[in-house]
């Protein structure tokens, strides 16, 4: 295979890019989707969505939701999350090094912490960990974002909203592809996929992989660190391996009843690693957004797969609907620079692969599959969980003078253990009823109730040397218990079959946990729920004989009983419920066919935010003074005061067979801060992306580029600036190419 090179030169001529794509103008899915074949069609073509764990026309639902295709996932090459901010209104991505260490914001409601905010489904298996997140987008069917808390039907973590990710299954038609992707940064990218009956019409198998590799943007500079080692001048931090496969099988034994077997799995590797490491500070990562500072440079590993068993059963007038998973996660690092050098440990050997995080759930439900006039679902779902979190399983390496200062010898480490067992059971139900021929009544409700436990020591309170753990004092084990109620309720009025209005009250709800640290006595080792009730209007139509679609929504969420870290005695912090929070906006999504082969989209997000009235505590270690901050007033973290998303499709037939695709978009994240206390800011920025190439249905040769204009911006900003003002640079500008064939 020739090899292709492609500049990373930062010095570009945006009129000869311009001249090269044809045009920038609007685009993205709302909740119509153009046919297949663009150029012979002149209407949107209606999406069926599972957001209500039913098959539903999507302008009948009730949810904000924006819904991309199999095809419009590939259009915008849309290789992971971080390709849906902007592209779904309110919609923000943040990182750290990693996407397993990743911040999804909607509607401003989002956090960084093991329990996310946005909670993120896979094939209806539930990612309950932020250690789970980041698994290959390949042979993706679509992916539904459920704007605005879930909680009815999702539990836990959908205070925000819900990323369902569903992908392609085995059919009677033996179908397969390949891909081949290459680009700057030494990216590298293979996919392959294959699909048939074993049996017709009873037994079928799918299979696709993928194997991606890249190397990072940033170059290492020991200026400023605890190290002399000269070696480690100018090497690349961020490179990352990625070997992804998805096997099913699928068994119909009768018209009525059918299994799907799932196994999915995934290693990440590294050994130039930008897990959880940043630049000095914001203003050092703009004026040097190629460049950290490390003293090491990391390895890490992660080791994931997701085993799921679906078991359905179609009744005359109802589905039962069975999902059993086993989720397994190993992860382990090694020279973490953090500040400090950490390693992950547990009890083998320093940057040992953890013990594998275990998460069982099951759950099973019945819904109404009829035309009639009530609609319904309702089910329970459990679950357990065995984890070892890994920024609090760690190996602290002691430097000789601080080795000296607790009374140790050379080559010490201070270690930190925290194993959690956690279970939940919940039940819920949703019930639909057309009270009339256009108005439709919903209510809903939840029941959840969680059990945590975590046994750990507190941060000196064990040594490890020469091999041996020497515990200093006992470990601790803490427990607690919470449970929350989330209603639902809407009603709809269908103007005609192609229009819908609506208005709904939800509520999401993010467990409480435990502080696994060593706390003073009369100080709560554990913290409460926190809560979102979300209340929205909205509007879906198309319009001029389904060349317009339209989705509008208006909404206000009061956050409640947010957690963070606040000082809880002297010198101690933990987390704790400080305060609320409110946020409110408009979203707009809009489709449109003006002409054969062209498509226009665009959409738009507006999200005014604003913390409520509490303060937090702070320390200085050095000087032992206490301050208070007063948060009231300011704006949501991570939370754009705007998203815009503008761009076309043009596909142009060159024969019977063959046709010329280009594609532009433009995206534009207004201003944002990263930390809760407004000092890290992130100033609006607008990237250009494109794709331009030819196909004929089988085979495909494209060019894209991504972030066109080389906008620096920030992936990552601490989100608690008095613990200091540590930042991430995005990636720059990315062009290649892809080639792929379908049969």
């Amino acid at each position: 295979m020739p090899e292709i090179i492609l500049s990373n030169d930062n010095n570009v001529n945006y009129k000869e890019i311009l001249c090269v794509l044809g045009l920038i103008l609007f685009g993205t899915s709302t909740f119509a989707q153009s046919k297949i074949d663009s150029s012979k069609t002149t209407q949107l073509e209606e999406v069926i969505v599972t957001a209500n764990k039913r098959e539903e026309r999507l302008v009948k639902v009730n949810t904000s939701i924006t819904s991309l295709s199999a095809k419009k996932i590939e259009d915008t090459r849309t290789w992971g999350l971080s390709g849906l901010a902007a592209l779904v209104p309110n919609y923000n991505y943040q990182e750290l090094g990693v996407s397993f260490q990743q911040i999804q914001s909607i509607r401003g409601i989002q956090v960084f912490s093991e329990n996310p905010a946005v909670s993120t489904y896979i094939d209806d298996v539930n990612n309950i960990d932020i250690l789970a997140n980041g698994f290959a987008l390949t042979d993706v069917e679509r992916i539904e974002v459920l704007r605005g808390p879930q909680g009815t039907l999702y539990g836990r973590n959908a205070m925000g909203g819900v990323v369902n990710i569903i992908t392609k299954k085995p059919t009677n038609k033996t179908s397969g592809f390949a891909e081949l992707s290459f680009g700057n940064l030494g990216l590298q990218r293979y996919s392959v996929g294959y699909k048939t009956p074993l049996v017709k019409d009873k037994l079928f198998l799918g299979l696709n992989g993928l194997y991606q590799t890249q190397e990072g943007f940033l170059k290492n500079d020991i200026t400023g660190t605890s190290t002399k080692d000269a070696k480690l001048n100018g090497k690349s931090v961020g490179d990352e391996q990625n070997l992804y496969g998805n096997l099913y099988l699928k068994w119909i034994p009768s018209n009525r009843f059918n299994l799907t077997l799932n196994l999915k799995g995934q290693q990440d590797k590294s050994d130039n690693s930008g897990f959880m490491v940043s630049q000095f500070s914001d203003t050092y990562a703009f004026a040097n957004p190629d460049k950290i500072n490390l003293a090491r440079i990391a390895k890490h590993e992660r080791d994931i797969l997701n085993t799921s068993l679906v078991a359905k059963y179609q009744g005359n007038k109802y589905t039962l609907t069975s999902i059993s998973a086993l989720q397994t996660i190993s992860f382990g690092f090694q020279d973490l620079d953090f500040p400090g050098i950490y390693h992950s440990y547990y009890e083998g050997k320093i940057g040992e692969l953890l013990p594998p995080q275990k998460v069982w759930s099951e759950e099973f439900r019945i819904n109404s599959n009829s035309d009639g006039k009530l609609q319904y679902t309702a089910g329970v779902y459990m679950f357990a969980q065995k984890g070892y979190e890994p920024t609090t399983n760690t190996a602290y390496e002691l430097s000789d003078a601080e080795a000296g200062m607790f009374g140790l010898s050379k080559g010490a480490f201070l270690i930190s253990r925290n194993r959690s067992n956690n279970s939940g059971i919940a039940g819920f139900g949703e019930l639909s009823y057309l009270l009339t021929s256009k108005l439709k009544a919903t209510i809903g409700l939840r029941y959840d109730y969680e059990k945590r436990e975590a046994t750990f020591n507190g941060f000196g309170d064990a040594v490890l040397l020469n091999g041996a753990v020497m515990e200093l004092k006992p470990n601790i084990t803490a427990e607690g218990t919470y449970s929350a109620l989330s209603p639902k309720f809407s009603l709809s009025y269908a103007v005609n079959d192609l229009a819908n209005i609506y208005g709904s009250y939800t509520r999401g709800f993010r467990a409480g946990g435990i502080n696994a640290s060593s706390l003073p006595a009369g100080v709560r080792q554990t913290f409460d729920p926190e809560y979102s009730n979300n209340y929205e209007v909205g509007y879906k139509s198309f319009l001029l004989d389904k060349k317009v679609s339209i989705g509008a929504s208006a909404f206000l969420i009061q956050w409640k009983d947010l957690q963070f870290y606040n000082l809880v005695a002297p010198f101690t912090y933990a987390r704790e419920n400080v305060g609320d929070a409110q946020s409110a906006g408009v979203e707009l999504e809009i489709s449109a066919i003006p002409a054969k082969g062209l498509q226009l989209d665009a959409s738009f997000g507006y999200n005014p935010t604003e913390y409520k009235g509490f303060n937090l505590k702070r320390v200085n270690f050095g000087t032992g003074v206490e301050t208070t901050t007063a948060i009231g007033g300011n704006k949501l973290s991570n939370a754009p005061n705007h998203t815009l998303f503008l761009g076309a499709q043009y596909e142009y037939p060159v024969s019977k067979t063959v046709k010329f695709v280009v594609r532009g978009e433009l995206r534009n994240m207004g201003s944002q801060f990263t930390d809760i206390q407004n000092k890290i800011e992130q100033p609006s920025y607008t990237l250009l992306n494109s794709r331009v190439g030819i196909t004929n249905g089988t085979y495909s040769l494209f060019v894209w580029g991504q972030n066109l204009n080389n906008e620096r911006y920030l992936a990552y900003g601490n989100p608690d600036s008095s613990f200091g003002r540590q930042a991430r640079i995005a990636t720059p500008r990315t062009m290649g190419v892809t080639l792929s064939a379908k049969f």
